[in-house]
């Protein structure tokens, strides 16, 4: 646990004053993962296996910015916006990544 925490803080220390830019920035790369695997997977994750798995990933997401990061959600604007602040970036690049690799991959 505390060799990913290291990792993690290591791969996002530009940002380390800038708790906002943090979550943003491990919600893009949490995305382009997620996208990746969803579109890769191919028919297995078309529909509802991929959302879930898209929405279970942000989760993740959450918990890497609090726990990995150390970042503390009342320096964002509490846990609302904690949730909700990078949230259309997170789904638009989602779908995005899974749609182009799923069209260009899939049968």
């Amino acid at each position: 646990m505390e060799s990913l925490q290291s990792n993690f803080k290591r791969l996002f220390s530009r940002w380390e004053g800038k708790p906002q830019d943090q979550n943003f920035y491990v919600k893009v790369v949490f995305a382009l993962a997620s996208g990746l695997i969803c579109g890769l997977a191919g028919t297995s994750f078309a529909g509802v296996r991929g959302l879930v798995f898209g929405l279970l990933v942000y989760v993740l997401a959450l918990y890497a910015v609090v726990y990995l990061l150390g970042v503390d959600p009342a320096s964002i604007g509490g846990r609302q916006k904690l949730i909700t602040s990078a949230l259309p970036s997170y789904l638009l690049l989602w779908v995005l990544v899974w749609t182009l690799i799923y069209g260009f991959t899939g049968p």
